[in-house]
C-alpha cells in the first residue's frame, strides 16, 4: 500500500504582513469609504464594536470579546466602538494572485468554535511573535482555510449530493454499487444518476474512476510503485481496464510516464 497525495498549488500567496493593536472608547468611529487598503483579520480582545458595510449583502456585524472577522481589501465600511476600552488586534496583509478566490471577496464573521486551532492565543500573543514570519504566515493560511472550508458548499439544487460526493472522495477505492450512494442521499438511483451527471458532468462511475486515476498517477510519478501496484492500490482490479482508462485520461500509458 502507499499513501501519496499530489497537492495542487495554492491560488494565492500572502505578503506585506503587519500588525496593529488598538484600544478605543465608546462612540469612536473609523471609516473606509474608499475601501480598505489591505486584507485584514480583526479580533476582539475585549469590549464590543459594530461594522457597517456599504453596498454589501451583509449590512452590519456586531462583534464582542472572542469574535473574529475577515474584511477584504477594497471593502467599504465603517467601524463603531460600542464600549469603553474596547481592544482589538488587527492582522493585515496583501495577496499575490491573478484570480482572487471568491471566498475572499466579502467580509466574513468567522466562527472559531469548531476549530482545533488556538487562534485566541495567536491573536493575544501575536505582538511578541510578529518577527517570526513563518509563524504568522502559517496562521494566516490556517484562518483563510477556515473561511474557504465554510464556503466550499455546492449550489442549493445539488446539496442533497453532498453525502455521496464526500463518500466518493474519501473512499474511492471501494466498489460500492450506485444505489449505495443514492441511498446515502435519500434518492432513487435514477434521480441520483441524473442529478450527479448534471452537477459533475460525469456519471458516478466516471467520477470515481477519475479520482482513482489521479491517485494511481501520483504513485507512479513518485517512482515508488509500478503500474500493477498503482492500479491495485487505487481500486482497479482489472489491469487492462486501468491502462485503457489511464491512456484515455492522460493521453499515454502508465509505463510512458
Amino acid at each position: 500500500m502507499y499513501d501519496q497525495i499530489t497537492l495542487e498549488e495554492p491560488l494565492f500567496s500572502v505578503k506585506s504582513i503587519n500588525f496593529v493593536s488598538v484600544i478605543r472608547n465608546k462612540d469612536y468611529t473609523h471609516s473606509f469609504k474608499n475601501g480598505r487598503y489591505s486584507y485584514g483579520f480583526i479580533y476582539i480582545i475585549k469590549g464590543k464594536m459594530r461594522d457597517d458595510f456599504f453596498g454589501k449583502t451583509i449590512k452590519s456585524v456586531e462583534l464582542s470579546e472572542g469574535d473574529l472577522i475577515f474584511i477584504p481589501k477594497g471593502c467599504s465600511y465603517s467601524g463603531h466602538y460600542l464600549e469603553d476600552n474596547t481592544e482589538i488586534k488587527i492582522l493585515q496583509f496583501d495577496i499575490i494572485t491573478d484570480t482572487l478566490p471568491h471566498f475572499l471577496l466579502s467580509p466574513v464573521k468567522i466562527d472559531l468554535s469548531d476549530s482545533t486551532e488556538n487562534f485566541e492565543s495567536f491573536f493575544k500573543n501575536i505582538s511578541s511573535n510578529i518577527h517570526q514570519p513563518l509563524y504568522c504566515i502559517s496562521n494566516i493560511y490556517k484562518l483563510l482555510w477556515v473561511i474557504e472550508s465554510k464556503n466550499r458548499d455546492i449550489p442549493k439544487k445539488y446539496r442533497k449530493l453532498k453525502p455521496a460526493l464526500k463518500e466518493l472522495r474519501e473512499h474511492f477505492i471501494h466498489n460500492h454499487p450506485i444505489d449505495y450512494y443514492a441511498s446515502m442521499c435519500n434518492m432513487s438511483e435514477v434521480n441520483f444518476r441524473r442529478l450527479f451527471k448534471e452537477y459533475t458532468s460525469k456519471s458516478p462511475i466516471e467520477y470515481r474512476n477519475d479520482l482513482r486515476l489521479e491517485y494511481a498517477r501520483a504513485g507512479i510519478l513518485s517512482g515508488e510503485y509500478n503500474v500493477s501496484e498503482a492500479a491495485e492500490n487505487s481500486g482497479f482490479s482489472n489491469l487492462s481496464y486501468f491502462i485503457l482508462l489511464y491512456k484515455r485520461k492522460y493521453g499515454r500509458t502508465p509505463k510512458a510516464e
